[in-house]
């Protein structure tokens, strides 16, 4: 598999931003302003690169937006992208930075470093962080210059509290300039990070690229323990369905990483949707089907993986149209789109969910019996699914 390491970020990122009630562009803009920070304090090209690819990174540990305002709660979203940002390659050089990127420059942070024990890159993209945090919410509710004058006040408090005075000094500097203030509302910031974007294309296996979507599945794990566990099952029917029906081992692999990511899109959905404990109304009902668009919107993305993202996304359509985003009909669905679909559909009946009991085997395999007959999934998907579940039964 060809990947462009880029565009992984890229789409790490992106599944941050879909997260609900995110700004969409936050790592992006992060990466800018850290990135003039860098500049001009004489940070070396090698770690400039470190801090563009942790900005991009920075909030991979991160399961709601409320921890944007609760500081309490920083650190451990920290600590997690650490632990999480292994499993990328070259992850290890960006984990240091991500674990202390909320540490407090007088030592009141978490980890209790202070000053210059502080990795410089992390106190870059702290300061690049909460700016823009900052800025977000404040300008929904006052002018523009009444935005920038409370930044500076602000940054004049926490000099010398929660940042270094040096990288306060040079923020407050590059403020004066009304091309940054441009570059950075106006979208532009990728005329100032066009050099760090290197076309980094990366030749891994399959297996590899197993790891990475453990490293996706990992955020939808951290904010709905629910979805991952579904994940996990769909993935491993899915696995075990297409070796039994004579794909190769590659191929198989790919359907089990489409199953580790066919929910990825739910990182979209609010919580209190995802986690209702009762039928959901016709309005929520809406909200949840926008999943499986976000789902190939995210994993498109990354490129190089079309197959994967549409046997993903793919995972609600129906042979006869009804189904969603989309509503493709059969010919426009593979055999393997098909049979992730009856994967889905037997591992969602029976799951407990937090409204009912899962469903017995004989029960959910009636129900997707009588679809089969409607012409609404695939008769075919449905008897390998019942072989299956004959041997682990």
């Amino acid at each position: 598999m060809i990947l462009d390491y880029f565009r992984l970020l890229s789409a790490l990122s992106l599944s941050l931003d879909v997260m609900e009630k995110r700004s969409f562009g936050h790592a992006r803009k992060v990466a800018y302003v850290a990135i003039r920070l860098a500049r001009n304090i004489g940070v070396k090209n090698d770690d400039e690169h470190k801090i563009f690819y942790s900005a991009f990174l920075h909030d991979i540990g991160k399961s709601d937006v409320i921890e944007d305002i609760n500081h309490d709660s920083t650190w451990k979203h920290s600590l997690k992208g650490s632990e999480f940002v292994k499993g990328m390659p070259k992850g290890d050089e960006f984990s240091e930075i991500i674990k202390y990127h909320h540490e407090n420059w007088d030592g009141s942070g978490h980890f209790h470093l202070n000053g210059d024990s502080i990795p410089l890159e992390a106190q870059i993209i702290y300061l690049a962080d909460q700016f823009d945090i900052r800025y977000s919410f404040i300008s929904q509710k006052h002018s523009e210059y009444d935005t920038r004058e409370s930044i500076k006040k602000w940054l004049d408090i926490e000099s010398g509290k929660a940042f270094n005075p040096l990288l306060v000094s040079v923020f407050k500097n590059l403020m004066k300039q009304e091309k940054f203030w441009l570059d950075y509302e106006n979208y532009n910031q990728f005329d100032v990070l066009k050099p760090y974007i290197k076309n980094e294309i990366m030749v891994i296996d399959v297996d590899d690229f197993e790891n990475i979507a453990e490293v996706f599945s990992k955020i939808i794990d951290n904010k709905s323990h629910f979805t991952y566990n579904h994940s996990k099952g769909i993935s491993e029917i899915a696995h075990k369905a297409a070796m039994l029906s004579g794909y190769d081992k590659i191929t198989a692999q790919k359907v089990k990483i489409a199953g580790l990511l066919h929910d990825l899109g739910k990182l979209a959905i609010p919580t209190e949707i995802l986690d209702k404990p009762g039928k959901l109304t016709e309005e929520e009902f809406m909200t949840i089907k926008s999943h499986t668009y976000f789902t190939k919107k995210i994993l498109r993305e990354i490129g190089g993986i079309d197959d994967i993202a549409e046997w993903a996304a793919n995972h609600h359509e129906k042979l006869d149209g009804s189904g969603y985003p989309e509503g493709l009909t059969g010919e426009n669905l593979d055999d393997i789109s098909r049979l992730m679909a009856v994967c889905d559909m037997y591992q969602a009946l029976t799951e407990d969910r937090p409204y009912r009991k899962g469903m017995a085997h004989i029960e959910a395999i009636d129900v997707i019996y009588k679809l089969a007959k409607q012409n609404k999934i695939d008769g075919k998907s449905l008897e390998i699914i019942r072989e299956i579940q004959k041997v682990h039964n």
